[in-house]
C-alpha cells in the first residue's frame, strides 16, 4: 500500500507539473533559461534570431516593423521569427508587432526599450524597460495565461488588452479591455486590489531592488518548492491539514510564487551593466528555474 500511496502522490506531482505548464507555457529548460537572459555573444548572419532546425518550435513572428528593432544587432524584418532567447532592442520611435506561432497570441513592443518575447517559446515576455501593448480575443484558452515580468513586478492575464510602460519611475499598467493581476515583487506595497479591470490604470513605483537580491529571491523560492514537492511524496496515509491534498495544493502555491521570482530575476539580470556578472546572475536564475520545475522521481517501492 506504501508504494500504491506514493506512486498516487508521484502521480499528483506530475500532473501539477503538466497544469503549470500548460496554463503558464513555461517549461524552460535550464540552458534556454540561461540563454533567455542573456544576449548572445555571436552576432547571427541573418535577421531571423532561430536557426532552421529550430524553425517548427513555437517562437515569435514579426508582423510588422517599425523603426530599428534589432536581435545581436542583427536588424528584425516582417517575419521575422524571435525563439525566445535573444533579447530585442528597439531605438526611440521603433516598434515591433509580434504573434505567438503557436498561439495566435498578438503584442507589441515599442522603443526605446529591451524586451524577450515568447521567452523559450512560451507565451511569457521579459520587459526590462520601454513599451508594450496587446491584443484582447486571440490566443485565449482554458486555463492559459500570458505572463509579463519585469524587475518590478509581473503581469498576468488569461484575455486582455493592455499597455504598459517601464521606465526609471517603474511601472505602469493600463487595463483597455478584461482584467489582469498586477503583481509586485515582494519589497512592494501595492495600493490597488486585484484583479485590475477594464478602464483602471496602477503603478508599481520603483522598487529600486538590485538584481541580486532578485536573484537570491528566486533562489529561495525555488528551494521551497523543491523542497514541497518532496513533501508531497511523503507522510503517506497523513490527514487533514496534513494530506496529501493539503501539500499538492501546497506545491501549487509555492510554484507560483517561484515562477513569478525567477521571472522577475530574469528580467532584472538583463540590466545588469557588467557582461560577467549578467551571465552569473543569468545563471543562477536558470540553475533555480530548474529547481521549481522539477518533478521527484518515486521509485519502484515508493523510493525517490
Amino acid at each position: 500500500m506504501q508504494g500504491i500511496g506514493q506512486r498516487l502522490a508521484w502521480f499528483v506531482l506530475s500532473l501539477a507539473g503538466v497544469s503549470a505548464c500548460g496554463k503558464h507555457e513555461v517549461a524552460s529548460k535550464p540552458s534556454a533559461a540561461s540563454a533567455s537572459a542573456v544576449p548572445s555573444a555571436a552576432a547571427p548572419a541573418a535577421p531571423s534570431a532561430v536557426a532552421p532546425s529550430a524553425a517548427g518550435k513555437p517562437a515569435c513572428r514579426a508582423l510588422a516593423v517599425t523603426g530599428l528593432a534589432t536581435v545581436d544587432g542583427a536588424p528584425i524584418v516582417t517575419a521575422t521569427l524571435l525563439d525566445g532567447r535573444h533579447w530585442v532592442e528597439l531605438a526611440a520611435g521603433a516598434s515591433v508587432a509580434l504573434r505567438h506561432t503557436q498561439t495566435s497570441r498578438e503584442f507589441k513592443l515599442v522603443g526605446p526599450g529591451h524586451a524577450l518575447p515568447c521567452r523559450d517559446g512560451s507565451e511569457q515576455i521579459l520587459l526590462a524597460d520601454g513599451q508594450l501593448s496587446t491584443s484582447a480575443n486571440l490566443g485565449v484558452r482554458p486555463g492559459a495565461e500570458v505572463l509579463i515580468a519585469t524587475p518590478e513586478g509581473v503581469v498576468h492575464f488569461g484575455d486582455a488588452a493592455l499597455d504598459l510602460s517601464l521606465g526609471a519611475q517603474g511601472l505602469r499598467v493600463r487595463v483597455k479591455q478584461g482584467e489582469a493581476w498586477v503583481e509586485p515583487e515582494q519589497r512592494a506595497q501595492p495600493h490597488f486590489q486585484n484583479p485590475v479591470r477594464s478602464g483602471s490604470e496602477v503603478h508599481l513605483p520603483s522598487s529600486r531592488a538590485n538584481a541580486q537580491s532578485l536573484v537570491d529571491t528566486c533562489q529561495t523560492a525555488a528551494e521551497s518548492a523543491q523542497a514541497s514537492a518532496r513533501r508531497v511524496l511523503g507522510r503517506e496515509g497523513s490527514q487533514g491539514s496534513d494530506s496529501l491534498g493539503a501539500r499538492a495544493a501546497a506545491h501549487m502555491r509555492e510554484r507560483s510564487k517561484a515562477r513569478m521570482a525567477c521571472a522577475i530575476a530574469a528580467a532584472a539580470a538583463f540590466g545588469d551593466s557588467d557582461p560577467a556578472n549578467r551571465q552569473s546572475l543569468s545563471a543562477a536564475v536558470a540553475h533555480a528555474d530548474a529547481l521549481w520545475q522539477s518533478v521527484p522521481r518515486a521509485g519502484p517501492s515508493g523510493t525517490n
